[in-house]
């Protein structure tokens, strides 16, 4: 079967590899696509180090014939966290806090591929009113689930989205939805239109004066940093949450991260750090990202913003990395169209 792998920073080759056998308890995927995360950009930008596997995380598809743990032909997502499943955490529903934790395109093959392998825990069958093309926004939009879910907000709560990416705005569609004053700062002008299409009530120019000036008469109860990377916003969330408020930090740095140690001290803010998503809740964070995606399909699904087939890859991650081109969530269509 044909794989996808980093050869160096920014480049792509397509292998031929053997295609998995599952086991009793694994079930083998035939890859519909896969979604490019902001983590794969670090890869392929060079600040994060390239991983010797196929990469990709964001997979959806259907079971292969073979597979005796599900039904050949189920469309199906895949949670991408691999635990160990006898650590506390694990334990617990939390293998996103397992000491040895693996995840799919990270230290095990991922989904820029035609088919993937994964424990049969690890999937979850779409939804009827879900279709293959729109699933690759389950993985994101749990996060945001499990992002907010930290926030513990309340109705009426004012909250500030720092980063207009997929994972911003799916963070504002959550908080949203549950009630909450939302307002998304944004880079360029077609984030601005989706915050708006998704419901939030604000959007400010990303500059860090604009989002100081909005802040100021409206305090956020809660601000999310989903920018990561070397950029300032953590520092900038604290600057801007009202006293006694919570930061919640979805983003991947890449670089520490520097605080103002008076700040810091004076404002007694809560500052929560969220690593992906768990199953220790009422339900699954995967199982309400279905949820959410199944009852809200029509709008999530414009944050797909484009579709290349794995053997433009390289073309595809271009666009992702350009936000100029428009890009939201750029899918990498492995399945043959017919």
């Amino acid at each position: 079967m044909r794989a996808a792998f980093f050869t160096d920073r920014g480049r792509f080759e397509i292998r031929d590899v053997p295609r998995p056998t599952p086991t009793p308890d694994e079930v083998l995927i035939d890859v519909h696509a896969c979604g490019i995360c902001g983590s794969d950009l670090h890869f392929y930008t060079g600040s994060s180090p390239v991983p010797r596997v196929c990469p990709g995380h964001e997979i959806c598809g259907r079971v292969a014939p073979g597979s005796v743990a599900m039904e050949p032909g189920l469309a199906v997502v895949v949670e991408p966290l691999l635990g160990c499943d006898k650590c506390p955490r694990c334990q617990a529903g939390e293998p996103n806090l397992c000491p040895r934790l693996r995840i799919l395109g990270g230290r095990v093959p991922g989904g820029f591929a035609e088919a993937v392998l994964v424990p049969v825990r690890a999937v979850y069958p779409l939804p009827e009113r879900i279709d293959l093309d729109t699933a690759v926004l389950t993985e994101p939009l749990a996060v945001a689930v499990h992002g907010v879910g930290l926030a513990h907000l309340e109705a009426g709560n004012e909250v500030l989205v720092l980063g207009g990416g997929a994972i911003g705005l799916l963070t504002a569609f959550v908080a949203a939805r549950r009630g909450s004053v939302v307002t998304v700062s944004v880079r360029h002008p077609h984030q601005r239109r989706a915050a708006l299409a998704l419901g939030v009530s604000r959007v400010v120019d990303s500059d860090r004066d604009a989002i100081i000036a909005a802040s100021a008469a409206r305090q956020p109860d809660v601000v999310f940093e989903t920018v990561g990377g070397h950029a300032a916003t953590l520092d900038l969330a604290l600057e801007v949450v009202r006293p006694g408020g919570s930061i919640v930090a979805l983003g991947l740095f890449t670089q520490p991260v520097t605080l103002h140690p008076l700040r810091f001290l004076a404002k007694e803010a809560r500052i929560v750090s969220s690593m992906m998503y768990s199953r220790n809740g009422r339900r699954p964070d995967f199982v309400e990202a279905l949820e959410l995606l199944r009852d809200d399909r029509e709008r999530l699904a414009t944050l797909v913003t484009h579709h290349v087939p794995l053997d433009e890859i390289d073309r595809g991650f271009a666009i992702a990395a350009d936000k100029r081109s428009g890009a939201i969530r750029v899918s990498v269509e492995v399945a043959q169209k017919l």
